[in-house]
């Protein structure tokens, strides 16, 4: 997108916009502030994944809980599965997690109680 030989930094270049600056992988460095989280962020960040996953990585889960949240009339049904590898994704995920947190209290207290 911002390519020097192809892509909008080219197309301002070539339009006469030099004054324009333009800066590479900006992301770059709240991707790296975000792996340098205090210990006890990241204890409750890694919980948070936990429970993700748990539910998003078995279909029988994601159903169960996609019900529930139907049944409870809840505004969302799914949680976002957490990817390691994209890190603004971190945020989306504690963020919805945050917003089902009463309906995931209800799945895992009565899947303890199943098994």
């Amino acid at each position: 997108m911002t390519g020097k030989n192809i892509g909008f930094k080219s197309f301002l270049q070539g339009a006469h916009y030099d004054h324009i600056t333009f800066t590479h992988c900006l992301i770059h460095r709240e991707a790296l502030a975000a792996t340098k989280l205090a210990p006890e962020l990241n204890d409750v960040l890694q919980d948070a994944v936990k429970i993700i996953n748990f539910i998003k990585s078995h279909a029988l889960n994601s159903r169960l809980f996609s019900n529930l949240c139907k049944d409870t009339e809840s505004n969302y049904t799914t949680l976002l599965l957490h990817a390691e590898v994209r890190w603004l994704s971190r945020g989306q995920s504690l963020r919805k997690l945050w917003l089902l947190k009463d309906e995931i209290e209800i799945f895992l207290t009565f899947y303890n109680r199943e098994k």
